[in-house]
């Protein structure tokens, strides 16, 4: 499993670079083998990455990763299981690739296919993608959440993290523990993880099956993407 972390000060304020290398490293035992930062030089916006390196060992594998002549930037935690046969069609398709990894892969599906790509994807992630040039940020969920992905939005911030606890980190945000959140989870663990609610307050979950899109003087979009019943095959016999 990797780490991944994101800010974005919505009100013009600038990244601070030890804050967001601090909120990078809470993250460090999900991802023991590199980091990554990286910092729009146009828009105050940061993106962070703690690597457990499996797929393309090399450093063409690390993150945040960009394509495009870095107008797409990534940072992603997860498993695209058939990025092999989507790498070939993407190929067809007119796209190169400079590694070997699965990342590389779901910029260039997202470029080639927008939200549609993650019909596409066999696998677990927890991803964002931004575009530099139209100033859009998109985070995605797999169908069923096994990547989790934690997100605070309060009108100047847009904040993201793998795990709740990273948030903790922040000393400029210091969330306080949501009581009534804590009792639910303390009486219905088993339904917890089902919630956009978290133990803390303002912050939220993106549930499986979900994605975000923000946009500069917009509030987050939220949708969903994969419902299980729309997609059930049926198997009916003669």
């Amino acid at each position: 499993m990797c780490g991944i972390v994101g800010i974005w000060n919505l009100d013009d304020c600038p990244i601070d670079r030890s804050e967001l290398d601090k909120f990078t490293d809470s993250l460090s035992h999900r991802g023991p083998d590199g980091r990554g930062i990286y910092l729009d030089p146009n828009v105050t916006l940061g993106l962070g990455h703690r690597r457990l390196s499996i797929l393309d060992l090399t450093p063409k594998g690390q993150q945040p990763m960009s394509y495009a002549n870095g107008r797409y930037w990534i940072t992603y935690n997860g498993e695209i299981y058939n990025f092999l046969e989507l790498r070939e069609e993407l190929r067809g398709l007119g796209h190169k690739f400079k590694s070997n990894s699965d990342t590389e892969v779901i910029l260039a599906a997202y470029i080639q296919w927008g939200e549609a790509c993650q019909l596409k994807f066999n696998g677990m992630w927890a991803f964002a993608i931004w575009d530099a040039q139209e100033r859009v940020l998109f985070l995605s969920r797999d169908r069923f959440g096994v990547k989790p992905l934690h997100y605070l939005y309060n009108g100047k911030q847009f904040i993201f993290a793998s795990e709740m606890k990273s948030f903790l980190s922040l000393e400029k945000l210091q969330p306080s523990f949501d009581k009534q959140m804590v009792a639910f989870a303390l009486t219905n663990p088993s339904l917890i993880e089902g919630t956009e609610y978290s133990l803390l307050k303002g912050i939220k979950r993106l549930n499986g099956g979900c994605f975000i899109i923000l946009k500069p003087g917009h509030k987050p979009l939220i949708k969903r993407w994969w419902d299980t019943v729309d997609h059930l095959e049926l198997n009916i016999g003669n």
